[in-house]
């Protein structure tokens, strides 16, 4: 008890304070010193921190990057030390000098702010280098840094040539023996497209092996990892949960169709899924029905709702197609209505009605083929009906 006493009188000796107020006497209770102590303690935790940053920097990037005030304040009293601009002005000297655009230097500072303060010689200059030997110069380079800015403060040898490595080897091991030019030109345009996947390699190397268990493989695997490289950075567990509503659908592993599922559904959230699944439901399609049609053409989910329920619209009220027709072909939900479905089809109604075609004519195969083969199949042999068939082709008569 004596030695704790002690202690408490050594706390008031540091406490100025508290010994000006209160003479230290060994007749208080230990209670009434706890209690005091600790409100002391209490207001020194929570005494507010002075307000207000470094004006020079603040003013400076108010200026210059167009910051709001209270950004340009909280970011420089972060760097209160900085007495002068010295590094800022060498930082944004740096990235002119690489033709990096006022935009591209301001989407820098605004994402990452400390890169105005990085050494440019040992911290910058060496990956600006590595990407620069890829290809990427001028205001490529800049538009790909400014996007993902954080990039500048990877390692070179632990990070981005490992995980830039792995990329090309999907392109150069998918099976189409292309050459290093449009290897190269494709991992350009994946990493510009989303520079995130050089951030994560973790991520980046899970990803690629479940898809490859999945049976997306070769140039399946380039092909998605080419058109949508940021589903390569999600998180593992959703990437899984795609997949998983993928094969809730009847897709089957190793099936040349899953990759397209994959892409069509990381697309959208798993609401906005459903909510296009029940306009389907509500033209009165079946469960059974909207997935077949997604199995062939997983795209049809690819339109917007309000898109998505027009051409429904179109198909079943307007141009009197029945359900099991769209089913069969839902790849023509992908089409644009105006120039292509609506126009054939009247076309395709004038033949039938006047009954010079020998069999009903194939609906797919009409409304995909070249407008040329459409023309040389469908009005230059009928002479008599030519004339018509032109209008309704050219969208003079859709509504007779």
């Amino acid at each position: 008890m004596k030695k704790l006493m002690q202690g408490f009188r050594i706390k008031s000796i540091l406490l100025p304070s508290l010994s000006e107020n209160y003479s230290y006497s060994p007749s208080k209770s230990l209670v009434s010193w706890i209690a005091l102590y600790s409100t002391v303690s209490q207001k020194k935790a929570i005494a507010p921190k002075p307000q207000g940053g470094n004006s020079i920097l603040a003013n400076y990037l108010i200026g210059s990057f167009k910051f709001s005030k209270d950004k340009a304040l909280s970011v420089s009293s972060k760097f209160s030390h900085c007495e002068t601009l010295e590094r800022p002005k060498q930082a944004v000297k740096f990235f002119r000098g690489l033709g990096f655009s006022n935009a591209h230097i301001r989407a820098i500072a605004n994402g990452v702010p400390r890169l105005l303060f990085a050494d440019t010689e040992n911290t910058l200059k060496p990956k600006i280098e590595f990407f620069q030997e890829l290809g990427l110069s001028g205001p490529l380079l800049g538009s790909f840094v400014s996007r993902t800015p954080c990039i500048l403060y990877c390692s070179v040898e632990r990070c981005l040539k490992p995980r830039i490595n792995l990329i090309r080897n999907i392109f150069e091991s998918d099976g189409r023996n292309r050459s290093i030019e449009s290897v190269n030109d494709d991992l350009f345009k994946t990493i510009t497209r989303c520079g995130r996947i050089v951030l994560a390699k973790h991520t980046l190397e899970s990803n690629i092996q479940y898809l490859k268990s999945c049976g997306v493989v070769g140039s399946q695997l380039s092909s998605l990892l080419f058109r949508l490289p940021r589903i390569f950075s999600l998180k593992h567990d959703k990437l899984e949960e795609i997949v998983s509503r993928a094969l809730a659908m009847n897709f089957t592993m190793g099936s040349r169709m899953l990759v397209h599922a994959i892409h069509s559904l990381s697309c959208m959230s798993s609401d906005t899924f459903k909510v296009k699944y029940g306009i389907y439901k509500a033209f009165g399609f079946s469960k059974e029905e909207i997935d077949l049609m997604f199995r062939k053409s997983p795209y049809i989910f690819g339109l917007s709702v309000e898109t998505l329920r027009r051409k429904l619209e179109f198909l079943l009220n307007d141009l009197k197609l029945s359900r099991s027709v769209v089913v069969q072909f839902p790849g023509i939900m992908s089409l644009s209505f105006e120039e292509r479905v609506a126009p054939r089809y009247k076309v395709l109604e004038i033949l039938k009605l006047k009954g010079v075609l020998k069999k009903d004519p194939s609906l797919s195969r009409a409304m995909c083929l070249p407008e040329d083969k459409f023309l040389e199949t469908y009005v230059q042999p009928f002479q008599s009906e030519a004339e018509e068939l032109l209008l309704a082709y050219n969208g003079q008569i859709l509504n007779t």
